[in-house]
């Protein structure tokens, strides 16, 4: 790659992360996916993509850990773990990876978008992953630790995350088992739209929701059902601090 080529590349990096690396080719290995590095030429002591995405996943989950840690004191290890789970899931990688505008940065083999079933937001996901790697290794922990925290800042809110949860079923089957000794309860119809379902707790509360498949109905009913409970609950429960509202919901 010419060395004015990469110079231009690396300064639109710059200005699009609002990072300065000191290693420049440590910085190609996380936005050279491994699609182009087939297709392309690169300097063979480039660091492999495939171990820096594992490696910045852990960096991401310590960093995410340690903060649901420090800012709700009064949750349980499930609580936690549900906080956790949906942070650095690839929901909230792949808007956090849009809001860093990262696609004008990566370098992607030209037949990998004609492959059937490509995804871009596990690409983006995957990349933004290596990303936080290639941060620790030049800029340290507590800078990487910076980074994440101001990007993933707007997702640090309970409530903003529960209306974000990647298994919103499995969250309101949680709820319903430990508030009421409950399981929710699924029907659906054919609709112009698709599928309708209804999901309800039996002489609890009902919702519904319109998808194009069954899945997506049944997680958008689940979603309106958990924000109707959520609400009863905050409720019954205003005394409560934050955090052990929380282990109400969650």
């Amino acid at each position: 790659m010419p060395a004015r080529k990469v110079s231009a590349h690396h300064s639109r990096v710059k200005k699009t992360l609002g990072v300065s690396f000191k290693n420049p080719l440590l910085l190609d290995a996380a936005l050279l996916h491994p699609s182009h590095r087939n297709e392309n030429p690169c300097p063979r002591n480039l660091e492999d993509f495939d171990r820096l995405e594992f490696f910045g996943d852990a960096i991401l989950n310590y960093i995410i850990c340690r903060k649901i840690y420090q800012m709700f004191p009064e949750a349980n290890e499930g609580m936690l773990s549900r906080l956790r789970s949906i942070l650095v899931s690839r929901r909230i990688l792949s808007r956090v990876a849009k809001e860093l505008r990262l696609s004008r940065c990566l370098k992607l083999g030209k037949s990998l978008t004609k492959q059937p079933g490509f995804s871009k937001d596990k690409i983006l996901c995957d990349s933004l992953e290596a990303l936080f790697g290639v941060l620790y290794f030049d800029q340290g922990l507590a800078k990487t630790e910076k980074f994440i925290l101001r990007h993933f800042k707007p997702y640090l809110d309970a409530k903003r995350l529960l209306r974000l949860d990647p298994n919103p079923k499995g969250t309101l089957q949680e709820l319903c088992q430990k508030e009421w000794q409950k399981i929710p309860i699924y029907s659906n119809v054919p609709a112009s739209r698709g599928i309708k379902v209804e999901v309800m707790v039996p002489r609890i509360a009902k919702s519904v929701g319109v998808g194009r498949t069954r899945r997506e109905a049944e997680e958008k009913a689940a979603r309106v059902l958990i924000r109707r409970l959520r609400q009863e609950l905050v409720r019954r429960s205003r005394k409560l601090s934050s955090g052990a509202k929380l282990l109400k919901i969650f």
